[in-house]
């Protein structure tokens, strides 16, 4: 059995900073997640909203769950070769490397002494300091039984883990300045490190492809909010269809440019989603994208050109058609850097618009659809030159 300890507040206490829209302890059970522990053990002094939310999350995740009132009763629910992770109630864990660290093998992360203290984490001598995280076996847990009294457990569990040699795994301090391991123990402190964490998870989008680069530019203000928001992504594929759908409207009535221009606006929103997926990832639950809300804007935009060409279906489809292929061969292309350029849905689209503004429909989409096979035969050449 791996086992994972979450320490929460007693009732009554000021509840604990969030980041994210995620509670520290919900992070933490992430992290558990992460480092592949089947039970969770919360010890808390009451039940209270947060053991609840905290119980239906790590149930839902299909771990076992048991609620602890104190810290000597660990002993008899953790077993000699079994596992437990302690972590300080205060700990935001999102490191990669602690977390193989500690799947790996029974030990305590640790920091250099300097800067841990300075981030706020427990010394342990002149060059060490307590990393917040730790794995031991059962049969330490013996030794809680003969301290006696109220006793912080993180920091006598780390005590025994000491006096017994467990194997120490020291983290780079690059950790600390992204936000990826930090002790917060205010609301301040967690808006701190909620920018951190977007500077750091939130790409940066050259402007070789600029529907991701304005994409990005338009969120960053906002991103912390909405990534708190379980529905936010949702929220945005929602208003994608319905945009897509009032688009195609408008070119079935005669508006073409207003149309396509309205697929332009619509192109951003996938770049949303999946940006913000990534700000709202977890070690155990890396991001996910949603490639369907790109074929979704793919699609309007073969519809927007094939609705205003006159004659038979096959005639309406055929130009079109041929640009949704070319853009999904050139997804695939992996030649020279102007083919992400080219590629970029927006300036696809840009051009669509400018010439369904200049051209007949159906001799806009031939040329766009041209355009696109030159350089999807350009970058095929290139790949094998």
């Amino acid at each position: 059995m791996r086992a994972a300890l979450i320490i929460l507040q007693p009732v009554g206490a000021e509840p604990a900073p969030a980041v994210l829209g995620r509670s520290l302890a919900l992070r933490q059970l992430d992290f558990a997640r992460h480092c592949e522990c089947d039970v969770l053990l919360l010890l808390a002094r009451g039940v209270t909203g947060e053991a609840n939310e905290l119980r239906h999350a790590a149930e839902d995740a299909g771990m076992r769950v048991q609620l602890l009132g104190s810290a000597e009763a660990l002993s008899g629910v953790v077993q000699p070769g079994d596992s437990l992770l302690v972590m300080h109630e205060d700990l935001l864990p999102f490191c990669h490397e602690a977390s193989s660290a500690l799947v790996e093998d029974n030990c305590v992360i640790i920091l250099d002494a300097g800067a841990g203290t300075r981030a706020g984490f427990e010394r342990i001598d002149i060059d060490r300091a307590w990393g917040g995280a730790l794995m031991i076996d059962g049969a330490a847990l013996r030794g809680l039984s003969g301290l006696g009294g109220d006793f912080a457990p993180a920091s006598a569990l780390l005590r025994i883990a000491l006096q017994q040699g467990t194997r120490q795994r020291r983290l780079d301090a690059g950790t600390l300045g992204s936000g990826e391991w930090q002790l917060v123990a205010s609301d301040e402190h967690a808006a701190r490190v909620e920018q951190l964490w977007l500077g750091h998870m939130l790409e940066r989008p050259g402007l070789l492809r600029p529907t991701a680069w304005l994409a990005h530019r338009l969120l960053k203000p906002f991103a912390a909010g909405l990534a708190s928001r379980t529905s936010a992504r949702a929220g945005i594929a929602a208003v994608t269809v319905l945009a897509l759908i009032g688009a195609l409207a408008a070119v079935y009535l005669g508006h073409v440019a207003a149309g396509l221009g309205g697929i332009l606006v619509a192109a951003l929103l996938p770049e949303f989603a999946r940006q913000l997926a990534q700000v709202s990832a977890t070690p155990s639950a890396p991001s996910r994208n949603w490639p369907w809300l790109g074929w979704l804007v793919d699609g309007a935009l073969v519809a927007a050109l094939a609705l205003p060409i006159e004659g038979s279906l096959h005639h309406m489809l055929f130009a079109p058609l041929m640009v949704g292929a070319a853009l999904l061969l050139l997804d695939r292309a992996s030649g020279p850097r102007w083919v992400t350029l080219v590629r970029d849905r927006g300036i696809v689209l840009v051009v669509a618009l400018v010439a369904s503004v200049l051209l007949p429909a159906e001799e806009a989409a031939m040329l766009l659809a041209a355009l696109l096979t030159v350089f999807l035969l350009f970058s095929r050449l290139r790949e094998r030159a």
